[in-house]
Order: structure tokens, then sequence, then C-alpha cells
């Protein structure tokens, strides 16, 4: 359990800070609605509540995953097509645009290998 604990630790500051970073970034060069913000943030609270409550045994892991995969497929939506999503396809900063990308790609991939590498 001490192991789990520490790793989530490490989550609660590194994903929400990640989630911010869309904000930030679209932030830099034009006005974002702060919801898209909460909208971020407010997903991965879920996500990493559920996870660990399932991974520790506060929940049964497999009732946890399910509003944990939601909320992670929240995030994923909200950043392919939603509000973020579609503030950055209207903007003309290319450096905005790429950077944008590349945390998508950083996401959707790195989180979602995640768990294989958890069970292993």
């Amino acid at each position: 359990a001490c192991a789990q604990f520490k790793s989530y630790i490490d989550w609660l500051l590194t994903v929400p800070l990640l989630m911010i970073e869309f904000y930030l970034i679209l932030s830099a060069v034009t006005k974002v609605p702060s919801g898209v913000f909460w909208r971020l943030l407010g997903g991965t609270v879920v996500m990493l509540s559920f996870g660990y409550a399932g991974e520790v045994g506060l929940m049964n892991a497999k009732v946890a995953f399910f509003p944990s995969m939601a909320a992670w497929f929240f995030i994923i939506w909200e950043i392919f097509k939603g509000e973020a999503s579609r503030i950055n396809a209207g903007l003309a900063n290319i450096h905005v645009q790429k950077a944008y990308k590349y945390m998508l790609i950083l996401v959707t991939v790195g989180w979602a290998i995640y768990p294989s590498l958890r069970a292993s």
C-alpha cells in the first residue's frame, strides 16, 4: 500500500499539472474560458481518486475501474473534441498547435500503456 500511495502522491502533482498545461498553453495566446481549466482538473481528480480507491482496496477494483476510465475518456474527449480542442484548432500560432499536438500524444499513448506496465 505504501508504494501505491507514493505513486499516487506523484500523480496528484504531475497529472493535474499536465492537464493545466493544456489550459496554460492556450491561455498564452488567446482568452480561454475557465470552464476548460475546471473540466480538465476535475477529470483528473475523478480519475485519480477512483484509481487509488480501487488499487488500495477502498473500493472493489473492478467497480472503481469504470468511473476512473470514464474520467479518462472525458479528458481525452475534451482535449480532442471538446472546447480546448476547438480553441486550439482556431489558433493561428503554429507553435502552440504543435505543442498541443505533442501533449495529446503524451496523454493518449502514455496513459494508455500505463496499465500494462503496472501489470508486469
